[in-house]
Order: C-alpha cells, then structure tokens, then sequence
C-alpha cells in the first residue's frame, strides 16, 4: 500500500522502502536546491528538476530531449567537462560557464557522476548544478580589491624608496641597492665605483629664479644622469643638490668617462624655469673606485666627497678621480 505524505511524515519507514517509494523521491528532488540534470548515454535531457528551471531560466518542455550540452556556454566547456567525467567517473564542483534562457553566459559549479546499471553498463550522467554567479562576483570583487592594495603598496613603496622631486633613489635606497652589485664585484675580482655629483652655485640659481626654477634644475639633472647611465647602474639624490652614481663592475677611468658624460651633457642643456625664460648649470664630481680608493662603500662615498670639494675649489665644472688638484686646498667651499 503506497502511504500518502501525510502518512509519512507521521510515522519512520524504513529507508530502503523510502528509496523505493515515487512519490518521496519525487519530493526530494524538487527540494533540491541545486538543479539536478540526468542525461542519457546520448547527451539528450532525460530529466531536468530540483533548481534547474531557476537556476537557468528555461522549463522542463523546453530541455527535455535537448542537447545537454545546449546549458553551457560552449561546446568546449562541455566537451571539457565530458573529457574530464570520462577520465575520473566523477567531478566535483567544477566551475563552468552556463548559459541562461536569455542567452547571459553565468558560472555554475557542476558536481556530477556516471550512472551505471546493476551489471555495470553505462546508462547516463546526473549532474548536481549549483548556480556560482554571486560566488564569482564576490571572487572578482576580491580580486580586485586585492590588486588595487597590491597596487597601492607598490605605490608606497615607490614613494619611500624615490625622492619624490626627481624619481631617483633616495639615500638609503641606493645605498641598499649597492649592496648586492658591491658584493657580485667582489667576488669575482671587479672593480666597484662612486661617483658623487654637486651642482655649482645652486644657491645663485635659486635666489635669482626662485625655488621651483630650483627643483626644474634638480629635475633636469636627473634626466640627464639617467641619459648617461649604463646598465646596471645606480642613480640616487643623496639630499639637497647632491647626487651619487654607483657604478658595477666600473673602473676609476670608466668612472670618470661616465662622470665627464654628466658634467658635458649638464652643461650643454637649456633647463627651462618658466615664462620663455631658461638657464643653465654646471657641475662638479668626485669619483672613487673600491678596491682601489676605498675598502667599504661608505669609505668610498667620503673619499668621492672629498674628491668633489677638490674639484670645486680647482674651480668647478670639472671632474676629480684623485685626492688633490694642483692650486687648491683642504677648505671646503659650499658651492
């Protein structure tokens, strides 16, 4: 005698019978929240209930006996998702991407398994489709917020790393980025040099034009000593009109080519500060090798210092590889 669902609910039947019974499986199915699709040996729809009218738009009338294939967005999806079934019997929470009645391709997560029959044979496939549309979009929202802190901690980074005025490394940076070249060089017996630059007169050029005409000249300065770079070379502002160059693998004389490249090239450019109204600078250099002038980098620096001071009291716009010029002494002028 078939009980009614009344009757059911009332009493405990035996799970095996309740497997057994229509109408409790029917409502079962129905209850699913997920859309259950059962497709033949063929690929046609033999059964489309749970959520699946909800989840794709489409009614039963309209699927059966259809291509199942005709649900998902492409025949590559589906034919990926065949390839994989075929080769593990079984997948789980497989993303694909489904189509809707009004043609709007969505994400669904599709769990699914091969039916056999009790000798084995194959008789189909069940799907248990899950609609991941709103999971995509918090994933896609999460992924950019993700890139844009990624971006933004970049940013920071830049920022702390650079002077902001010139794009160039600050102090610390470009003593940090040293380390590593300084230590390569090392080991492999090549030379590591250290170029200090200093503009001349700076001080004039902002009394006379103002202090953007001043950063105009800082930032021209920049541009010129990344013109002059090599590969692999170091540029960093050091503060105020002072800039350094580190230069791997660089001996003093190849040091000193880079060095008399800045100072000619300085020379040589027209830095615009305004109103049609341009000026022009000069600089002088320090230049020091390690091993050669220098056993650390930081001796190296003070030893290219001095060489600049050198070179300012010989009398600017010129570039010093040695401790002393002829005619000069140990004052150091400011300018």
């Amino acid at each position: 005698m078939k009980l009614q669902g009344s009757q059911l609910m009332a009493g405990t039947p035996d799970f095996l019978w309740l497997l057994d019974n229509e109408e409790i499986l029917q409502l079962m199915l129905f209850a699913c929240p997920d859309g259950v699709v059962v497709v033949d040996r063929g690929g046609k729809v033999i059964l489309y209930t749970g959520s699946s009218e909800g989840i794709f738009g489409f009614a039963p009338i309209e699927v059966l006996g259809k291509e199942a294939s005709g649900l998902f967005a492409s025949d590559e999806t589906w034919r990926a998702f065949s390839e994989a079934l075929g080769r593990d019997g079984a997948v789980k929470n497989l993303e694909m991407q489904a189509v809707r009645k009004e043609g709007e391709p969505f994400w669904v997560a599709v769990s699914a398994a091969i039916l056999r029959d009790r000798y084995g044979e194959t008789i189909g496939t069940v799907l248990y489709v899950r609609d991941h549309s709103s999971m995509r979009m918090i994933q896609n929202t999460l992924h950019d917020r993700n890139r844009q802190l990624n971006d933004l901690v970049e940013e920071l980074d830049f920022l702390a790393r650079h002077d902001q005025l010139t794009g160039l490394l600050n102090r610390s940076s470009a003593m940090e980025a040293a380390q590593n070249p300084l230590i390569a060089c090392g080991l492999t017996g090549r030379p590591f040099s250290v170029v200090v630059f200093d503009i001349d007169n700076f001080k004039s050029v902002n009394d006379a034009y103002g202090h953007l005409a001043g950063d105009e000249v800082l930032h021209s300065l920049a541009g010129v000593m990344r013109q002059a770079a090599r590969e692999g070379d170091i540029m960093g502002r050091f503060g105020g009109e002072e800039f350094v160059a580190f230069l791997p693998a660089a001996s003093l004389e190849q040091a000193v080519t880079v060095a008399e490249r800045v100072r000619a090239l300085v020379k040589e450019f027209r830095i615009p500060i305004g109103d049609g109204v341009f000026t022009s600078v000069t600089i002088s250099a320090g230049v020091a090798e390690i091993p050669g002038s220098a056993e650390t980098l930081r001796e190296a620096i003070r030893v290219a210092d001095d060489r600049l001071y050198s070179a300012k009291r010989a009398g600017r716009d010129r570039v010093a590889a040695a401790d002393k010029l002829p005619g000069n002494d140990r004052t150091r002028s400011a300018a």
